[in-house]
């Protein structure tokens, strides 16, 4: 009588877990993917945007050698924000109070119609720099417990960073000063602030 007990508790226990996966849908952890979808915890956030010069008010001035242009004299926290000697990078570009855009990468400072990304291509809203070792160029990558419409936005993987390796993410937000009220928001990378983040990497990969 114990043994037929014990075989009609494991059975129920067995069909009340296939009942579970069947209405909640295959619970995904690591990096394994599910119908091309790979879902991992432990994600690094941070945000970076676009300063623009005329925010940083009147400083005090430094002048550098922009390729293509020549000598330029600009607001030395702009610059400093865009590229940081110290620290070895940055947000990457910015807009002058020319209204064109000043980066920094391969050791020198260029000009340019528009901030650019890796590839040379202007970035756009919705875009992340990524460690391409981990989520592939071109990817769709979600974030879905970021506050407000963060959570709710699907990104593509078009950039990456020299402080980007490993699980973290880099979220682009936008110019100027609320654009970094937003970068401010976005960036989760305490210990107990990690994400969970979701990807799918393009059909052609």
């Amino acid at each position: 009588m114990r043994s037929l007990l014990f075989f009609a508790i494991v059975f129920l226990l067995s069909v009340g877990l296939v009942a579970a996966s069947i209405s909640t849908g295959p619970v995904v952890s690591g990096m394994g993917a599910v119908n091309g979808v790979n879902c991992s915890d432990g994600w690094r956030i941070t945000g970076y945007y676009t300063p623009v010069e005329t925010d940083f008010g009147q400083g005090e001035t430094r002048e550098i050698d922009v390729r293509g242009h020549g000598k330029e004299s600009f607001n030395s926290e702009f610059l400093k924000t865009i590229f940081d000697d110290d620290q070895g990078y940055g947000e990457g570009w910015g807009k002058t109070r020319f209204g064109w855009y000043l980066g920094n990468y391969r050791g020198r400072w260029h000009k340019s119609d528009a901030p650019l990304d890796a590839s040379d291509h202007p970035l756009s809203p919705n875009t992340v720099a990524v460690d391409n070792s981990v989520i592939p160029p071109g990817s769709t990558v979600d974030i879905p417990n970021l506050p407000g419409d963060f959570g709710k936005t699907q990104y593509q993987s078009t950039d990456v960073g020299v402080s980007v390796h490993g699980k973290h993410i880099d979220v682009y937000t936008g110019e100027g000063r609320d654009a970094r009220r937003r970068m401010w928001r976005v960036t989760f990378e305490d210990d107990d602030r990690l994400q969970r983040v979701c990807f799918s990497p393009p059909a052609n990969h």
